[in-house]
């Protein structure tokens, strides 16, 4: 089974509700607000620790929130939780229900296997780029369905940087069993071809 982690996620979440912005910004110190120059409120999440270090809620007026920054599946649910939780303590109700569309998931991990033939792999791929001397890794797209492709950059050892995972999730666990998906499907139909004993 492929092991992977979320090196930057950026999720856009729909709850659905009008929300005032303008009240936001007046009861939120530190959100950023300036209507004449960008529709959305920015909401810094530095406020918890390090699982927000680097997250960002952009808030619109039609209770979409896209948040960026993500680190790991389970702090997109923790983020949410914390922006109902904030927006609660300001007297704005956000609903427990909500939909999750995954913008863009750029993940790294490693194959079950610890010998790439990359060179061979760049070779017979269609679509590949591989110059070793700019970067170290075959860069191969990989067609999940007929209009979603991701693109995978695969080194030798069996790492891999894979940009571009995106859906529509009703759940977390949705979004792992897809990321799962794709990187197994992606390991059986190809790298396990190219693999060397």
């Amino acid at each position: 089974m492929v092991t992977w982690e979320i090196s930057n996620a950026v999720v856009t979440i729909y709850f659905n509700v009008k929300l005032p912005l303008d009240k936001i910004a007046n009861l939120i110190p530190y959100a950023q607000y300036d209507p004449e120059t960008f529709p959305g409120l920015i909401i810094p999440l530095k406020e918890g620790g390090s699982k927000e270090e680097n997250v960002k809620a952009l808030v619109f007026n039609s209770g979409t929130i896209n948040i960026s920054g993500i680190k790991r599946l389970e702090d997109i649910e923790y983020v949410a939780e914390k922006l109902r939780e904030l927006f609660k303590q300001i007297d704005i109700e956000l609903p427990k229900n909500y939909k999750i569309k995954v913008q863009n998931i750029v993940v790294n991990g490693k194959f079950d296997y610890d010998n790439i033939d990359i060179v061979r792999l760049a070779d017979e791929i269609p679509d590949s780029q591989y110059n070793p001397e700019a970067f170290p890794a075959v860069t191969v797209v990989f067609d999940v369905s007929e209009n979603y492709r991701v693109k995978f950059n695969v080194f030798k050892n069996g790492k891999f940087v894979c940009p571009g995972l995106k859906g529509e999730f009703n759940s977390f666990d949705e979004i792992k069993q897809h990321v799962d998906y794709v990187l197994n499907s992606f390991q059986e139909k190809v790298i396990k071809k190219y693999a060397k004993k």
